[in-house]
């Protein structure tokens, strides 16, 4: 069964290879949203979504965000010379031992969650 909407169009636009694209157009603009008005900032936004900054920030540890912030205002403060070079050093210290604590007390918790899952496992045989 094929549903059809006579109201709907395809994109008018014409592909890089020279084919017709084959999406369905905006009523209003006649295009997909790649081919319309806002196309640049939709292909901006999406190669946004792969770069390596975006990929950390999305991947990293929430509790550790806050930490990576602060090391990046002392780093701006040190430069502005708002701060020594001493007491930005002593703050990446001391952020390096939280980062540790963290992730040390995140791997304890999931090698837990394994061993109880291996203890289950050996129960079943």
């Amino acid at each position: 069964m094929t549903l059809s909407n006579p109201e709907r169009r395809r994109c008018t636009a014409t592909r890089k290879d020279g084919s017709a694209c084959q999406a369905w157009a905006s009523k209003t603009t006649g295009f997909c949203p790649l081919h319309g008005p806002n196309a640049s900032q939709i292909h901006v936004d999406g190669g946004l979504s792969k770069t390596r900054a975006h990929m950390l920030e999305t991947r990293m540890n929430p509790k550790l965000k806050d930490i990576v912030q602060l090391l990046g205002m002392a780093a701006k403060q040190v430069h502005a010379g708002q701060i020594t070079p001493q007491q930005g050093s002593a703050l990446a210290s001391i952020a390096t031992a939280l980062i540790r604590a963290v992730e040390s007390a995140e791997l304890e918790m999931r090698l837990a969650v394994l061993e109880v899952r291996l203890k289950g496992d050996r129960n079943e045989f």
